[in-house]
């Protein structure tokens, strides 16, 4: 791929390019990247590339014809034409996926405005897009232009090690990235995370998943909620097609099992492995809520703790009974107790919280939505 930059500052520009990461894949090969002096294309001895703008105004403006004659310098040197991107920030917001989509180019030229901006009429005989890296006024393109030919070059087969190299990285795949760590293992009592240095590269990738998700979710929750919500449709649409069932079909629900972590984890796994076929939900929850009562053949999709999708689930049978009328072999169904009693213990602290928030008091005739369900899809593991 090849960059080039049409600036009055090379210099400054230079400066950036041929250092760190960007200056050693430009050095074995692996991209090209060229600054223009606008300047040298002037047609006047004093080499004067601004004049006060019609109308009026502060500051000046560049002339027209030497930015073309450069640019158009530039795109002669090319194989075929390049985009032509001016750097502005009246244009379109830079984002990671703007950079790979400019990543795949064959080649770019990167205009970089100064003073009071560039006439218009060469932006337009040029047919430049327009592009800023943020919404903010800087003093030039240059710095814009630098952020954009390293956010591309790094993204070059070869610049940087491998694709891991980038492709865990913040924004790259619509999360932040994981925090890091390094020597030594404990700092003033704060020790890396004990996942980090188990050596197991798997639940080294589990951990580094769900902390850039908890980061996101954090310091970008517009990111995170973006993504999630990518995620579901995904997932959806898996679904969908491994049952060949309907586009129109209808989700009725995405929910976790369990009250924190630990216990949404175990509940998940005790629904993947079939052991947990049913649940049971006080009737005032859903008349509190204005929530309809599940219904036979509805689909739902379960999430881990973190609203990862792991399953679908589709609904049975529901039944609106007391809660002293549930029999051991339903309670077997939730899959955690193997005596009723016990079973019986558990919800009847449930319920009793469960009852605070809903403005209810639990009691033994108290009647409780049980609902059957089983797994109709697993996620794919990759």
């Amino acid at each position: 791929m090849r960059i080039d930059i049409a600036t009055l500052f090379t210099e400054m520009c230079d400066s950036v390019l041929h250092e760190s990461i960007v200056g050693r894949g430009i050095k074995n090969g692996f991209i090209e990247i060229y600054t223009h002096d606008i300047r040298d294309y002037t047609e006047n001895r004093h080499r004067k590339v601004d004049d006060k703008p019609y109308g009026g105004g502060t500051g000046m403006v560049m002339q027209a014809q030497p930015v073309y004659d450069c640019v158009m310098d530039i795109v002669s040197k090319h194989r075929k034409r390049p985009r032509i991107i001016y750097m502005s920030p009246q244009g379109e917001v830079l984002t990671q996926e703007k950079v790979k989509e400019l990543a795949r180019e064959e080649g770019l030229i990167l205009l970089c405005g100064h003073y009071e901006g560039i006439d218009q009429r060469v932006l337009d005989e040029l047919e430049c897009e327009e592009l800023s890296v943020g919404d903010y006024v800087l003093t030039g393109g240059e710095l814009p232009a630098l952020i954009v030919a390293d956010a591309v070059a790094r993204l070059q087969k070869g610049v940087l090690p491998n694709e891991d190299a980038y492709s865990i990285e913040s924004h790259y795949n619509g999360l932040l990235e994981h925090p890091q760590y390094t020597m030594p293992r404990v700092w003033r009592g704060r020790e890396v995370p004990v996942e980090l240095t188990t050596g197991d590269h798997k639940v080294i990738a589990e951990w580094q998943r769900r902390a850039a998700l908890r980061v996101t979710e954090d310091k970008r929750p517009d990111m995170h909620e973006q993504y999630m919500d990518s995620l579901l449709e995904s997932f959806r649409d898996e679904f969908i097609e491994a049952k060949g069932l309907d586009d129109d079909t209808e989700i009725t629900e995405v929910f976790r099992f369990g009250r924190n972590e630990e216990e949404s984890e175990r509940l998940l796994k005790l629904v993947l492995r079939g052991k947990k076929r049913a649940s049971t939900m006080s009737l005032r929850a859903y008349e509190s809520d204005g929530e309809p009562l599940p219904e036979k053949g509805s689909y739902s999709i379960v999430t881990d703790w973190d609203g990862i999708p792991r399953c679908v689930i589709k609904v049975t049978r529901v039944s609106v009974i007391p809660f002293c009328d549930i029999t051991l072999q339903q309670a077997l169904k939730e899959g955690e107790d193997t005596e009723l009693s016990a079973w019986q213990e558990k919800h009847r602290d449930y319920f009793d919280m469960h009852g605070m928030l809903y403005g209810y008091s639990f009691s033994e005739d108290m009647p409780v939505v049980y609902e059957e369900f089983r797994v109709e899809y697993k996620k794919r593991q990759s």
